[in-house]
């Protein structure tokens, strides 16, 4: 594509590959290699889209498992929206909506892991860090740690309703990083990912078919193995207040 784009095949240039061909560095005058360019790419590829496309696999996975979670939260869907799309307005009133996307990427994080160099001596723990060491942070084993998570391999959304959540909790809750290598689109990716669930959520439930065997995939962004089969099922919507008032 990059080829194509150089050789006028491909025209257009409101698109992420043209926009980055182009860049260029105000005071140096430095632009990206074809190289550089194919793993800016790669990375938003996977860092902006694989990433939400498997919690969001992850997701109604665990809904299927767990109809007292799908049906409250179908609950507060009709409660707030009715029949009405949901917009990001509506995200600050849909608690357990945010609360179950919250905890799905607790179970299943998006991304399994990160690694970071030591830039100078350090002790981690007990252990020492000699500068220049790779240091591996597994979000899935900070996610299911039992000395802070109750449970911690059970499916809870009540664990991220504010007056829930302690301290502890919040600084083990990772699945976007932290510090300041943290990632810089997870306000936009939660409310993506809230947005959706409450869409999809309010017009259908999802049930796994059953006879799958599904695994976790070992990659960068731990989605499923393989194919995830739901069959689709529209759910009825129950008026919320608003409707309410104008029957």
């Amino acid at each position: 594509m990059i080829a194509d784009h150089r050789n006028g095949k491909i025209a257009g240039t409101d698109n992420l590959l043209a926009l980055l061909m182009s860049a260029e560095d105000p005071e140096t005058g430095y632009r990206y290699t074809d190289l550089e360019i194919r793993d800016e790419v790669m990375t938003f590829l996977g860092a902006g889209f694989e990433t939400t496309a498997a919690a969001l696999a992850w997701t109604w996975f665990l809904l299927s498992q767990h109809p007292q979670a799908r049906r409250r939260l179908g609950e507060e869907l009709d409660e707030v929206l009715g029949g009405r799309e949901p917009t990001a307005a509506d995200i600050d009133d849909l608690p357990w909506t945010q609360a179950v996307v919250a905890e799905a990427m607790r179970v299943f994080p998006p991304i399994m892991g990160v690694a970071r160099t030591a830039k100078a001596n350090d002790v981690l723990g007990d252990y020492p860090i000699k500068a220049g060491t790779s240091v591996a942070v597994l979000m899935h084993s900070v996610h299911h740690n039992r000395r802070v998570w109750e449970n911690a391999y059970d499916f809870d959304p009540s664990r991220f309703r504010k007056e829930n959540l302690d301290g502890p909790q919040r600084r083990a809750h990772i699945p976007f990083g932290a510090g300041k290598r943290m990632c810089i689109a997870s306000g936009f990716a939660n409310q993506e990912a809230t947005l959706i669930v409450a869409r999809l959520a309010q017009r259908y439930e999802l049930d796994l078919v059953p006879g799958q065997r599904l695994r976790r995939e070992l990659t960068f962004t731990g989605g499923p193995d393989g194919k995830m089969l739901m069959a689709v099922r529209r759910r009825a919507i129950s008026p919320g207040p608003a409707d309410r008032r104008r029957l």
